[in-house]
């Protein structure tokens, strides 16, 4: 399956969240889980925030093995990111990275009033790297809720482009054709997740 007709099976999966019509693991039938014990074959990556109000599995509406999910605060995407995304194109031929990024992000919030170095620690340190990229999306808004939509927004294009410049791997699967790289945003309001347009 090509990487975009399973960005349309994802967004199908949406949509029956969105209509309370679930089929995956909200409700997991047709599931063998012993057919799982030795090898697994998801259809896409995907990368999402660690916030407990957006689990890929649920809102994708996806059965246990479909899709391969790696989660940290902010999407930022550190070593262990890279790896596990590298991992799922190499070994599992996943052929769609999805980056998933979401309305009202807490990590996303803290980068636009430039609290990095007040926070300290590893989380500072992800907020940091997000304060430039959602820096210039100040100016772009009339109101809060556009000013964070569009830092969401940039945040997730910055960690598509990331991706592909610290993994060589990615990269040429996505020079190949072997890979597309897609980012979304989930709306905590609606439930939907809407894919970014291309920009240019």
């Amino acid at each position: 399956m090509k990487g975009s007709e399973v960005l349309e099976k994802i967004l199908r999966g949406n949509k029956r969240f969105v209509q309370g019509e679930r089929t995956g693991i909200c409700n997991p039938v047709d599931v063998d889980l012993g057919a799982m014990v030795h090898f697994q074959s998801p259809i896409a990556a995907v990368l999402s925030c660690s916030d407990s109000r957006v689990p890929p599995e649920h809102v994708l509406d996806k059965k246990i093995g479909e899709i391969f999910v790696v989660r940290v605060a902010g999407k930022v995407p550190g070593p262990s990111v890279i790896g596990s995304l590298e991992y799922a194109v190499l070994n599992l031929k996943v052929p769609l990275l999805l980056v998933l990024g979401h309305e009202n992000c807490g990590a996303v919030k803290a980068a636009l009033e430039g609290k990095g170095d007040e926070v300290g620690g590893a989380l500072g340190g992800i907020i940091r790297e997000l304060e430039p990229v959602v820096k210039p999306t100040l100016m772009k808004g009339e109101d809060v809720a556009e000013v964070m939509h569009n830092a969401v927004d940039a945040t997730v294009r910055y960690t598509m482009a990331r991706i592909q410049e610290l993994s060589p791997v990615i990269a040429a699967a996505v020079r190949k054709g072997e890979l597309l790289v897609k980012g979304a945003i989930y709306s905590l309001s609606t439930s939907e997740v809407t894919v970014l347009e291309e920009e240019g």
